[in-house]
């Protein structure tokens, strides 16, 4: 969903979680590939085919 350029409450709305849930799984992800933003977060997934 970060891919598809959604928000925070956007996502949490589709997921139907909370918007704090959604912080802490993004957190949690940034740190698994070691980025700090959304863009850094995409960038390390695609050169990880994951995405």
């Amino acid at each position: 969903m970060l891919s598809e350029g959604l928000s925070n409450q956007a996502i949490a709305d589709r997921l139907i979680i909370g918007q704090n849930t959604v912080k802490t799984h993004l957190k949690n992800i940034y740190g698994k590939l070691d980025a700090h933003s959304r863009t850094q977060a995409l960038a390390a997934a695609r050169s990880l085919h994951s995405l």
